[in-house]
């Protein structure tokens, strides 16, 4: 089941508006009766019949931009985007919920993850005003979710876990962060030598825990480079193909005011990533300003590091 899938069958109904809903099997293979169509004000729907000797009492919900329903005729339960602009994100939440009941046979059970699922997605679907990102800010975020996609690819560890690692976006700390390692990522065109750390927190290690700092290097490409939405969506594919859990990544992308829906006007910034080097920033004599080794009286710092002056910090590269 993928995004291509559900897009052929939206497109295959044509709404009438009439009857109470109208709509396609969403797969053969799942076995709950999964269904998606539209419902007679031509809002999407997706709709999980339910067996008609199973009688349990439903309650509705309506959220700003997502509702949950029970048809007691149909015996269905239905969520119901309210606002077409968040299509893109309910293709998401369909391919979130299939994933997680297609092979669930007790109806209880499914069911109950169902309405589960939608709690824990309609958040994303609220109506937040942003001042949006600035090319440097969509810059660094593309090294963050590439470095991301290339754990989701090579690492053993567990896909939710990967996702958890990533903090980024909530500026809390470093930008991953695991049991005894965390990692710094920052990203610059190809041709800088100075990467900018914005505090002295930034390079400053956990007790216990090791830290690096990684550089991605990138080139401008707005033909062939890598865009957010591209990567985004590269992301969802991996996680969902890995039953993962993708609401921690929207979840994620959510801090920094990012929606499905409004990935389009950063699609002008894109780079093509060219190499990664990492560096030991807990071995002795690496320059760095950190709150532990500098006066109380001194705060917010910001500084350059100059990467050709600590090339003998460099534990790792790798060329892409």
């Amino acid at each position: 089941m993928n995004k291509e899938i559900i897009e052929n069958i939206w497109n295959k109904i044509i709404p009438s508006g009439e009857g109470e809903f109208e709509y396609k099997l969403l797969s053969k293979e799942s076995i709950p009766q999964l269904n998606i169509g539209f419902n007679k004000k031509s809002q999407r729907c997706l709709i999980l019949e339910l067996p008609f000797d199973f009688e349990k009492p439903f309650q509705q919900f309506e959220k700003e931009n997502l509702s949950l329903k029970y048809f007691k005729r149909e015996n269905c339960l239905c969520i119901i985007l309210n606002d077409d602009f968040f299509k893109d994100l309910f293709d998401d939440l369909i391919l979130s919920i299939y994933s997680k009941i297609y092979n669930v046979s007790i109806t209880e059970e499914y069911s109950e993850l169902f309405t589960r699922h939608f709690f824990k997605w309609s958040a994303f679907f609220e109506n937040k005003k942003t001042d949006g990102l600035t090319k440097d800010q969509v810059k660094g975020l593309i090294g963050e979710i590439f470095y991301l996609k290339n754990l989701l690819l090579n690492s053993e560890l567990n896909v939710d876990e990967l996702l958890i690692s990533w903090k980024g976006p909530y500026d809390e700390g470093h930008d991953f962060v695991f049991e005894f390692t965390d990692y710094e990522i920052k990203t610059i065109e190809r041709y800088k030598n100075n990467v900018r750390i914005s505090s002295e927190f930034q390079l400053e290690s956990q007790k216990g825990k090791e830290l690096e700092l990684v550089v991605i290097f990138v080139n401008p490409d707005n033909e062939n480079g890598l865009s957010l939405k591209s990567l985004i969506n590269d992301i969802k594919t991996i996680v969902l193909d890995k039953f993962g859990d993708n609401s921690i990544f929207i979840n994620a992308l959510a801090q920094k005011g990012l929606i499905i829906g409004n990935l389009e006007q950063y699609e002008i910034y894109r780079y093509t990533p060219i190499e990664e080097i990492s560096y030991d920033s807990d071995r002795e004599n690496f320059p760095k300003l950190i709150r532990s080794s500098i006066p109380e009286e001194i705060n917010k710092l910001n500084y350059n590091i100059r990467l050709n002056l600590i090339e003998e910090f460099i534990i790792n590269k790798k060329q892409f």
